[in-house]
């Protein structure tokens, strides 16, 4: 069974395993509520992401995954 690129848990769908793979959902979903509201591009976002102290260690690293490619 392929291994999450982030943690190397079993069950990697996407590249993730079940918990990163929630976290990634979570910050999309979050990010068409916040581009309603602001002009904050995805990477703007994800940035913002990693910097908010209360962002939680599993959505910070997919934000981190998601801004080196």
């Amino acid at each position: 069974m392929a291994r999450c690129g982030l943690c190397h848990r079993e069950g990697s769908e996407g590249g993730y395993c079940g918990y990163h793979r929630d976290a990634h959902s979570n910050l999309v979903a979050a990010y068409e509520v916040w581009k309603k509201s602001t002009e904050l591009s995805w990477t703007g976002f994800l940035e913002e992401i990693i910097q908010t102290k209360e962002t939680g260690e599993w959505a910070r690293e997919v934000a981190q995954d998601l801004l080196s490619k």
